[in-house]
């Protein structure tokens, strides 16, 4: 079966037409590759449960990556729900992020950088405490004063163990709605402890969340947070690499420490504003299953007029790098130097198309990433070139923040540094939770 694609504004639409020669069901559906610069429509949710159920299992054994794993006696008529089919189907030796969302869930965040929360990333560490990694520009949060490096002590009465104890992180910060009222305890560094009571808002997250042109010696530096791969912070990426072209840079810093993913076609499109690329250049091959070989295709870079030409990227990375940020780091390596710092990647070289049905959408692993040179299942994540904290103690684009500083200690003596200076929290931090880290807001509430 060869799949058509037609690509809409604000819309997406795949239809399935029989090839020749091509076996099985004949569909008619919605369907966008994860990552690809397109938006989900939702219907009036008027599907049965068995319908649903059919559906994603139908689905399942003919597009899942892994569909030689499902056992043949699934039945979608012995479950609940679609998400119980899902779960039944998944071939957890490997799949950690095979989803279903709302439809309308999927567009707001990926598309336009939609949240409803209020504002804050969080990680726990190895000794289950709960810390504040960034604070997001217009939430509730950054407007109560409240920074990275605050420690959270309690969330709606409840401690951070007793959370943990009930494994009821999904609804620890309460309904995702506005309004919905949140009260934290929270120690700042000084070992102060304040009392808030905020009100959960939707606000706009930039993706570009810091941007910088540092400057050692007589080199200059672009630094770069980049938090989503949504279709929405295009925009923000086109001015800031405007920013540093003209401010004459020649090496960078890429921060995607807490870069969960996001659009595959927004990532191939930051590779190419990094490097000096040819339209025919393969980025990333996404390779399906053996009953869909045909459906495999390569993404390219874009040649940009404002791309920086640079031989070298320092990238930043930690646990919660992942999916297309590993794409980034990956499909860079065969044409250009990169020098990975922090810690190890999630490790996922797998992606997912995204199935409208209904009013909900099946985000289920459909195809594997391999770069230009073929390499690929780096499920065990991308180790760091210098290993380094992430650094709670101080802001993001500090040159002594210690991720940030291990970097530039590399690019001015040319190799890691043999000391990494340990920053607050001392063990490595696991952003915590999110449902689906492919949405980008891992850790994000």
């Amino acid at each position: 079966m060869r799949r058509l694609v037609m690509v809409l504004m604000g819309f997406w639409t795949v239809l399935f037409a029989s090839g020749c020669g091509g076996g099985g069901s004949t569909y008619s559906g919605q369907k966008t590759t994860e990552n690809s610069e397109q938006t989900a429509t939702s219907s009036t949710g008027t599907w049965t449960t068995a319908a649903k159920n059919e559906f994603v299992l139908r689905q399942m054994r003919e597009w899942y990556l892994w569909y030689d794993q499902i056992p043949a006696s699934l039945n979608a008529d012995d479950y609940a729900s679609p998400e119980a089919v899902l779960e039944a189907a998944r071939y957890t030796a490997r799949d950690r992020w095979s989803y279903i969302e709302s439809a309308q869930t999927v567009t707001a965040h990926l598309s336009t950088g939609e949240f409803t929360g209020i504002g804050i990333r969080t990680s726990q560490d190895a000794e289950a405490r709960l810390w504040i990694n960034q604070i997001f520009p217009g939430s509730p949060a950054k407007a109560a004063n409240i920074v990275r490096g605050d420690q959270i002590l309690r969330i709606n009465g409840r401690t951070i163990a007793e959370i943990n104890a009930e494994n009821s992180w999904d609804t620890a910060f309460g309904e995702d709605a506005a309004g919905t009222l949140v009260t934290l305890v929270i120690q700042h560094q000084d070992t102060t402890q304040t009392s808030y009571s905020l009100s959960k808002s939707t606000f706009i997250v930039d993706a570009v969340s810091t941007t910088k042109v540092l400057q050692q010696g007589s080199v200059k530096i672009a630094y770069l947070v980049y938090d989503t791969f949504t279709s929405s912070s295009r925009s923000s990426l086109n001015q800031a690499f405007e920013t540093f072209k003209n401010a004459g840079v020649t090496e960078m810093v890429l921060d995607l420490r807490y870069n969960g993913g996001g659009y595959i076609d927004i990532a191939a499109y930051l590779a190419s504003l990094i490097r000096d690329a040819s339209d025919k250049e393969i980025f990333a091959t996404l390779r399906y299953n053996k009953n869909h070989s045909d459906s495999n295709y390569s993404l390219t870079y874009t040649r940009l007029s404002t791309d920086l030409n640079l031989s070298r990227v320092f990238v930043i990375t930690a646990k919660g790098t992942c999916s297309a940020s590993e794409m980034v780091i990956q499909g860079l390596k065969p044409y250009v130097t990169v020098v990975t710092i922090g810690s190890t990647t999630c490790g996922k070289p797998v992606g997912m198309d995204l199935v409208s049905f209904d009013d909900q959408v099946l985000a289920a692993i459909s195809f594997e990433i391999a770069n230009a040179n073929g390499e690929a299942e780096y499920y065990d994540g991308i180790a760091p070139t210098c290993p380094a904290n992430d650094d709670l103690t101080n802001p993001l684009g500090e040159s002594a923040e210690s991720s940030l500083a291990t970097a530039l200690a590399f690019l001015s003596q040319g190799s890691c540094p043999t000391t990494t200076q340990r920053r607050l929290p001392p063990k490595i931090l696991t952003l915590w939770p999110r449902k689906h880290p492919d949405q980008g807001d891992d850790g994000m509430w």
